[in-house]
C-alpha cells in the first residue's frame, strides 16, 4: 500500500506507521487542537473489484458500529472521513499494543490476571450486543492494552449491525469465513449445520471470547490441527482439548464454565454474554475467598453467615451492571492486584482508571444496618456526595450512591 506519511486527513497529519492489516493501514497522527495523540485508519476509496468494494463497505460499517457504542472497554471514535482517495477512521490512540503483543511475550496468565483481561471484554461486547451490534472477530489481536487491568475492544469491521442488517449490502463473500479462523465458532465455518434458526447471532462472540479465555490460561488452542482446514474441521466433530489436561495448574471450577462456552452447539452455551460474564465474576469471587489473606498489619476478619437472607446490591451507574454479593457481614471494596483481591472487585469496571484503590472502601453489617467505610482511599469515598472521613463508618439506605474514585455505585440491601 502508499506509504502516506506527512499527508494530512480531516486535519490530522500522518506522523507515524502504527500497523497494517489487509487492505487498511494504521498511522499515529497528532491533533493540534486538542494536543493529543490519535490513531488514523485508512482504505483506498478507489475500488473496481467486488472484494474492494466489501472492504470499503465493511470500513464504513465499523465506524457507524464504534460511533454507536459509548463504553469504557470499547475503543473511541473521534471522527470519519473520506478525502483524496482515501476512507478513514479517527480513533483514540492506545499506546501499550494489544493481548497478541502481551501473549506473545508472556504465553500462559495466571487466572486473576486472565479474568482482570475477559470480564471487561465481555461485558463490552454485552453492551454491544444490547444495541444489536455482533463484532464477530474476537482475538486477541483485537483487544488493545493501555494498562493491565484496562482492556479495549476494537477493530468492528466485520461487525453486523442486527437492526439494519436487511438494509445492508452482503458483506461476506461466497466461501468466507467470518474472523480469524483460530477463534470462529463452528457456525462461521459451516453454517449450514448450525442448529441456531436464526443463523449467527451474538453466541459467536461468546465462543470467540471463550477461546481467547482458554488460551490465557493454557497458552495454546483447544483445537489442534496439522493444516488450517484440519483445525477448521476439529472444532466441527471433536470437543475441545479438557482445560485440565491442556494445563493441570487452572482451577477446576473453569472446566465446566468453558465447556458451555466452547459448546459446538450455539444452543448449549451461554445464551447471552451476560451470563458468560456473570459466571467467570462468581467464579472469581468464589476463588477469592478460598484464597483471601489479612495484609500486613490487618486484623483477621472473621467471616459470618448472615442469620437473615440480605444480600448486597450493587448498580454500576450509568451502565446497569449488577454486582451481587451475599452471606457476609463485610465486604472490601476495590481493585485486584497479583492474587490479591478484595471482596468486590472493581478492576473489571474501570477500576484502574476511575482511580479505584486496591482496598479503597468497606461495607460492614451492624444488627440491620450497613455501613460504609473510607479505608484511606487514593480518590475518597463519598456517599451521596458527602465525602466519608477515613475509618468513619456512616450508615447506608436503599438506593444510596456510593462513588469510589470516579466509579457510582448504587446500594441496595434486600
Amino acid at each position: 500500500m502508499e506509504n502516506l506519511l506527512g499527508q494530512s486527513f480531516g486535519g490530522y497529519e500522518l506522523k507515524e506507521i502504527a500497523g497494517a492489516g489487509g487492505m487498511a493501514s494504521i498511522y499515529k497522527g497528532y491533533d493540534e487542537r486538542l494536543s493529543r495523540w490519535v490513531a488514523i485508519k485508512v482504505v483506498p476509496i478507489q475500488a473496481t473489484e467486488g472484494g474492494e468494494e466489501v472492504m470499503l463497505e465493511r470500513f464504513r460499517q465499523e465506524a457507524k458500529a464504534i460511533a454507536a457504542l459509548r463504553h469504557r472497554n470499547i475503543l473511541t471514535i473521534y471522527s470519519y472521513g473520506e478525502e483524496q482517495g482515501w476512507a478513514y477512521i479517527v480513533m483514540e490512540y492506545v499506546p501499550g499494543g494489544s493481548l497478541k503483543d502481551r501473549m506473545e511475550a508472556k504465553p500462559i496468565f495466571t487466572w486473576q490476571e486472565a479474568l482482570t483481561i475477559v470480564i471487561p471484554v465481555a461485558q463490552a461486547l454485552s453492551f454491544a450486543h444490547s444495541h444489536q451490534i455482533i463484532h464477530r472477530d474476537i482475538k486477541p489481536a483485537n483487544i488493545l492494552m493501555p494498562q493491565d487491568d484496562w482492556p479495549l475492544l476494537a477493530d468492528f469491521g466485520l461487525a453486523k449491525m442486527e437492526q439494519a442488517s436487511g438494509n445492508n449490502p452482503n458483506l461476506t463473500m461466497p466461501g468466507q469465513v467470518l474472523g480469524t479462523m483460530a477463534y470462529a465458532a463452528p457456525e462461521q465455518i459451516a453454517p449450514e449445520q448450525t442448529s441456531s434458526p436464526g443463523g449467527i447471532d451474538a453466541r459467536i462472540d461468546i465462543y470467540s471470547l471463550g477461546i481467547v479465555f482458554y488460551q490465557l490460561l493454557t497458552g495454546k488452542l483447544p483445537f489442534q490441527g496439522s493444516s488450517a482446514f484440519d483445525l477448521l474441521m476439529a472444532r466441527l466433530i471433536d470437543p475441545p482439548i479438557p482445560l485440565l489436561e491442556a494445563n493441570p495448574r487452572v482451577p477446576q471450577i473453569f472446566s465446566a464454565i468453558l465447556n458451555k462456552a466452547l459448546n459446538t452447539d450455539p444452543n448449549g452455551r451461554y445464551q447471552l454474554m451476560d451470563d458468560f460474564s456473570q459466571a467467570l465474576m462468581k467464579a472469581r469471587y468464589e476463588l477469592s475467598q478460598s484464597l483471601a489473606t489479612p495484609l500486613p498489619g490487618d486484623l483477621p476478619i472473621i467471616r459470618q453467615k448472615v442469620e437473615e437472607n440480605l444480600n448486597v446490591r450493587l448498580r454500576v451507574r450509568p451502565d446497569g451492571q449488577e454486582i451481587l454479593a451475599s452471606s457476609q457481614t463485610e465486604y472490601i471494596i476495590g481493585r485486584a492486584y497479583k492474587s490479591m483481591a478484595p471482596d468486590i472487585d472493581l478492576a473489571p469496571y474501570g477500576g484502574s482508571k476511575a482511580g479505584v484503590s486496591r482496598r479503597h472502601s468497606r461495607l460492614t453489617r451492624r444488627n440491620r444496618d450497613w455501613l460504609a467505610e473510607d479505608l484511606g482511599s487514593t480518590n475518597g469515598t463519598f456517599v451521596n456526595g458527602v465525602k466519608l472521613a477515613p475509618n468513619k463508618p456512616m450508615i447506608l439506605t436503599n438506593g444510596d450512591i456510593i462513588r469510589c474514585g470516579q466509579i457510582d455505585l448504587e446500594f441496595r440491601a434486600e
